[in-house]
């Protein structure tokens, strides 16, 4: 058997780490009920959506920074959360 890996076209990397940084929302806030908290759905979300971010940021004006902000909320938003709960 041979691994297989997905390809996505360049212009269209920004556009899915928006993508993956939106779905890292309920992640890290609604996800909390479960066992490991957002651990285990919104952090690998965002942190995937930081690395397809920055590998986007030169055919993406705009998706990419975007989806590495919102990311980062989200990371903060956990580690706090985290250390206050």
């Amino acid at each position: 058997m041979s691994a297989s890996t997905v390809a996505i076209p360049a212009r269209n990397r920004g556009g899915f780490a928006l993508l993956l940084a939106v779905l890292g929302i309920p992640g890290v806030t609604i996800a909390w009920d479960l066992p490991a908290g957002g651990f285990w759905i919104g952090m690998p979300l965002a942190v995937a959506a930081i690395v397809v971010g920055v590998g986007a940021r030169r055919t993406s004006s705009r998706l990419a920074p975007a989806a590495i902000a919102l990311a980062a909320v989200e990371i903060v938003f956990t580690a706090s959360w985290t250390v206050l709960g």
